[in-house]
């Protein structure tokens, strides 16, 4: 029988958000040797190596990858039963950036269950474009944000891959002889620069019909029959479609979305990331 340590998976876990153990040492307070057998002891109960290493650090293996979430979800569950043996509850208060986009959708039913079980923790939820998220967050001023990859410049706990599909009015008609009328970002927005590279990738030829600098404006738009959109299938609005998938038309536009957390945060926000973290397969993969 596999008798997984909780002490030797937040090791892991750690290093594993960390990519290295000098750093998952300095924030376990224990000694790099002391990480390093920790490693060291858990690979050899699994059996299979977790880590690469080379000289930039530490990376998952698939078997790493594999062992992820089970490691988050055994350590949680074992903090939740401390928790729940010494009556312990916890209250704080968070504050949460989300790009509009993300918000929308995918994290609403996490944080509603997160709230069904965490009714002391209060949320603030701030819905702001990507850069100014990620301004707000090098500020200070947010505990968490979930916004794109490349805004910040430091390692995300959690990525998620999304693809944005071309969204038209469902009675909307493409007319081949006339460049597509685009509905497009505005220019501080960090999708603006893979939505145009779809478009040139096939050498189609397009217009900008419209700048829309939020989503409700870029549904709007959609729904007004103005143009063609690229948004995340689950932000689609009632009466629109996807434009078939045809060399004739744009790609899907590949984005990744990052949730970020600042390095010293209070137990109630550590605790929202580890939930985010465990029900990670309700979003995206």
């Amino acid at each position: 029988m596999l008798d997984l340590d909780s002490y030797l998976l937040r090791a892991f876990l750690t290093v594993a958000e960390i990519g290295t153990v000098s750093g998952a040492a300095a924030t376990l307070n224990r000694t790099q040797a002391a990480v390093s057998m920790q490693l060291r002891k858990l690979e050899e109960l699994v059996g299979v190596r977790l880590f690469l290493r080379s000289s930039k650090g530490l990376s998952l293996t698939a078997q790493g990858q594999i062992m992820l979430p089970y490691a988050r979800e055994i350590v949680t569950l074992a903090d939740e039963v401390g928790k729940r043996l010494s009556g312990k509850t916890i209250r704080d208060r968070v504050r949460l950036g989300v790009v509009e986009d993300f918000a929308a959708g995918y994290l609403i039913e996490i944080l509603r269950n997160f709230r069904d079980q965490n009714p002391d923790i209060e949320i603030d939820i701030i819905i702001e474009p990507n850069r100014r998220l990620a301004t707000l967050f090098n500020d200070g001023l947010l505990d968490l944000t979930v916004c794109d990859i490349s805004c910040l410049s430091r390692k995300p706990t959690l990525v998620w891959t999304e693809y944005m599909m071309w969204t038209v009015r469902s009675d909307f008609v493409v007319d081949a002889t006339k460049p597509l009328p685009i509905i497009m970002f505005d220019e501080g927005c960090p999708w603006t620069i893979p939505v145009t590279g779809a478009l040139s990738q096939r050498n189609i030829a397009w217009k900008t019909a419209c700048v829309a600098s939020t989503l409700v404006a870029v549904a709007t738009a959609v729904r007004v029959g103005i143009g063609i959109a690229p948004m995340i299938a689950n932000t689609q609005p009632d009466g629109c479609r996807t434009l078939d998938k045809s060399s004739d038309l744009p790609a899907p536009v590949r984005i990744e979305i990052g949730l970020y957390s600042q390095p010293e945060i209070a137990e109630g926000a550590r605790y929202l990331v580890e939930f985010i973290a465990r029900h990670a397969a309700m979003l995206p993969a």
